[in-house]
């Protein structure tokens, strides 16, 4: 009997993305776990649950009633409502009789103390570690760096929410932090969601689970998209002093995108402020991609080719 995984925030780009890897790796059954009583576009064969984050108690008794051995958290961290909804799943399946194992809600970059001056949002992530130290559950907190979805919007097969940030492939245009050469490790989402499938397979987890993407630059990947569409972007290079100050330009916003322009540009200055960090470039040891020798990501150039290749 194949053994039981629950993925929590499963109707979002990245809880979709891993629901839908895991199943396609066939190795575990899977289980959706999300607030919403009617999903739509709902994965085929995936049972979705309804569950209430404020009701410990009720997840507890969801938990051991699917038998579920691990829980993933997908939920997006954006506020203290979603923060909060992660702590209660973590005790939740600290209580379960059923479960031994938890993956934290994190995905982007490696979330540390120093970077608050970046990203407020650093206390959600350091709270859940926290309580997962003191719990009787072995878990790992998953770093992907930066998915490299967004340069194949809207083409490219993916969950993620499409923004327009840094480069523009689409409009053939691009907004670069400094001059470009910041180092930055890029994953497509459907790998980094392969690896974490395949992490499930170990039976030993380190604190950080680095995903093996492609170590590259804004500048290199922009020299890539532009060689793959043979013509020139019209590219804007930001002063680091401008970024630092938040005044940066926002990129058109794709038709369908749902996305409003303050949002996108508020997500704008946090990826660009993170970029001049290196803060999306993880470290070179203890990468999934050593333990899973053979399955090899996409690199930027691979993606752009899949994507953009037979569209220039």
């Amino acid at each position: 009997m194949a053994l039981t995984v629950a993925v929590a925030g499963a109707t979002g780009g990245v809880g979709r993305t891993l629901v839908e890897q895991i199943q396609h790796e066939n190795k575990f059954s899977v289980i959706a776990l999300t607030r919403r009583e009617h999903v739509e576009s709902a994965i085929s064969d995936i049972p979705y649950v309804q569950v209430d984050y404020d009701d410990i108690a009720a997840l507890v008794q969801q938990l051991e009633h699917h038998e579920v051995q691990t829980v993933i958290c997908a939920i997006g961290m954006l506020g203290d409502a979603c923060s909060e909804a992660q702590l209660n799943l973590i005790k939740a399946a600290d209580q379960a009789h059923t479960v031994k194992r938890f993956i934290t809600s994190e995905f982007g970059y490696m979330t540390r103390e120093e970077r608050k001056d970046i990203d407020p949002g650093v206390d959600w992530f350091l709270a859940a570690a926290n309580l997962l130290k003191n719990s009787s559950l072995t878990y790992t907190r998953p770093v992907c760096g930066a998915f490299m979805d967004f340069m194949g919007a809207p083409r490219a097969r993916s969950n993620i929410v499409p923004n327009t940030i840094a480069i523009d492939v689409f409009n053939r245009e691009a907004c670069i932090p400094g001059d470009g050469t910041a180092r930055i490790t890029m994953i497509y989402s459907y790998d980094a969601a392969t690896l974490i499938a395949k992490l499930l397979e170990l039976d030993e987890w380190t604190e950080f689970s680095f995903c093996d993407g492609e170590d590259t630059t804004l500048g290199q990947a922009l020299k890539d998209a532009e060689e793959i569409c043979g013509e020139k972007f019209n590219v804007t290079y930001l002063k680091p002093e401008d970024v630092a100050k938040g005044d940066v330009p926002t990129m058109k916003v794709l038709e369908g995108s749902g996305i409003q322009p303050d949002e996108l540009n508020a997500y704008s200055v946090f990826g660009y402020q993170l970029y001049l960090a290196e803060g999306f470039c993880l470290p070179a040891e203890g990468r999934l991609g050593n333990k899973f020798p053979g399955f090899k990501p996409r690199t930027v150039r691979d993606f752009l080719e899949m994507t953009w290749g037979s569209h220039v």
